[in-house]
């Protein structure tokens, strides 16, 4: 019985089936890597370059833009992925429709970005920055030839296209470095970086003998595309400000009471914190995506071997905080030093602070098996609502007070509700507290769950 279940089990590794979705997670977990890494030492360099003041000028224009960024995504991505799946005859009708709601969304966010930014009576640096940020937002909506190879499960074609992104949008800004290039062509960026994934996936479509002209717009389509994808706009947006807002909060609070070179440079140093344990972020998503398959399985099967085994993913995730911030707490300031000179000695401490914002990211993060196990969509588009609009609130207190520490304790109390409180107050929602509590309580306690 033994030989037998061991030999199916080698079957199934052996099997084409599974070497293809192995070979498809690698190439999106080595996309991810090569991303991380490039993203990470051009901005030790550029962050250099720049110093506090310029860099935080840079970080609020593309914060002010990526508040709104889900209205070029309009939580397309994934609808999109499902219906190429199931109807792979529709696919010129599915990409080109995607392609027109998402250009329709480019032209709502230009709009929108340049009146606020008006209204704001920013200075015309910043203002130029934004124009030219948001302006990236127009070649987006080619970029939708990425779901059709992610719907055929090859992901290493839009992995190589990503990567030669990252890459070449490095050496873009490296460049700019040496060539001591004025603060504005930094923005300039953000449109090469788009022009070479919109290149790169049109003309890796092309060469599948597929080409882009075919893409048509459909009526029908796009209302069932909205229709689906409306909860998920309003759950994006509710997630771009949760992520973004700080740093534009940071600058318009503070410009008017320590002056717009000041606030500038608090930004500065609170964006460069933030770069830092943003990289951090996709440690436990491996963590989760890797767990995810044994979960939804036993969701299936076993209802006390699904609790035990979130259970066990909170201990891990726990575990993984303990073992990242700790050091990170102690670590923080010279490391900034070390990377970014002395003038970014406050974003080590700032930095030491977020390293507690990683315990509520990674329960956070740990929380979406549950909500996708029990699909409780609409739930967690509550919780994303009350987080941002909680944040923004205690933004308004805490920062004319503290400054960007505010800012930093304003996230973690709008993390601390959005992921833990409001799970009592929504039935469905309890016992993953009461699980999360378990995890975090006896996360001594973790073992393997067959």
């Amino acid at each position: 019985m033994r030989e037998s279940t061991g030999g199916t089990l080698v079957n199934k590794l052996r099997s084409e089936g599974f070497r293809k979705y192995f070979r498809n997670t690698s190439w999106l977990f080595v996309d991810r890597v090569v991303r991380l890494a490039s993203v990470l030492i051009t901005s030790i360099f550029v962050t250099r370059y720049l110093g506090p003041e310029l860099f935080g000028q840079l970080n609020y224009a593309s914060a002010f833009v990526g508040i709104f960024f889900a209205l070029t995504s309009m939580g397309l991505d994934d609808i999109l992925i499902r219906d190429l799946v199931r109807r792979p005859d529709r696919r010129d009708q599915l990409l080109g429709t995607a392609a027109t709601i998402k250009l329709c969304g480019a032209v709502v966010l230009f709009i929108t970005v340049m009146v606020l930014a008006w209204a704001k009576d920013l200075d015309r640096t910043k203002v130029l920055m934004i124009l030219l940020i948001a302006s990236a937002e127009f070649l987006k909506p080619l970029i939708v030839a990425e779901q059709y190879f992610l719907s055929r499960v090859e992901a290493q074609t839009a992995a190589r296209v990503n990567i030669a992104q990252a890459l070449l949008g490095s050496f873009f800004r490296l460049g700019l470095v040496l060539l001591h290039a004025p603060l504005v062509w930094f923005a300039c960026a953000y449109i090469v970086e788009m022009a070479i994934a919109a290149g790169g996936f049109l003309i890796t479509y092309g060469r599948h003998g597929l080409s882009w002209r075919g893409w048509r717009y459909d009526r029908t389509t796009a209302r069932y595309l909205l229709n689906q994808s409306w909860p998920l706009i309003i759950f994006g947006l509710a997630l771009y400000v949760q992520a973004k807002i700080d740093q534009v909060m940071i600058g318009d609070i503070l410009r008017h009471t320590i002056g717009e070179a000041a606030a500038d440079a608090e930004v500065g140093q609170y964006s460069a914190a933030l770069k830092m344990i943003e990289a951090l972020g996709f440690i436990p998503g491996i963590v989760v995506a890797s767990l995810a398959p044994a979960i939804t399985r036993a969701r299936a099967q076993d209802r006390r071997l699904y609790e035990e085994r979130l259970v066990n993913q909170y201990r891990l995730l726990f575990i993984l905080f303990l073992v990242v911030s700790v050091p990170l707490y102690f670590l923080a300031e010279p490391v900034m030093v070390l990377l970014f000179g002395e003038e970014f000695r406050m974003a080590g401490y700032l930095l030491s602070l977020f390293a507690i914002r990683l315990f509520f990211t990674n329960m956070g993060v740990g929380k979406g098996s549950f909500i996708t196990n029990e699909s409780l969509f609409k739930y967690s588009l509550v919780t994303a609502v009350v987080g941002a609009a909680l944040n923004i609130g205690m933004n308004y207190v805490l920062i004319p007070a503290y400054q960007s520490i505010g800012a930093i304790w304003a996230m973690i109390g709008s993390f601390f509700v959005s992921i833990f409180l409001v799970d009592l107050f929504f039935k469905e929602a309890r016992p993953n507290f009461r699980w999360m509590m378990k995890g975090i309580g006896t996360f001594w306690k973790i073992r393997n769950v067959n």
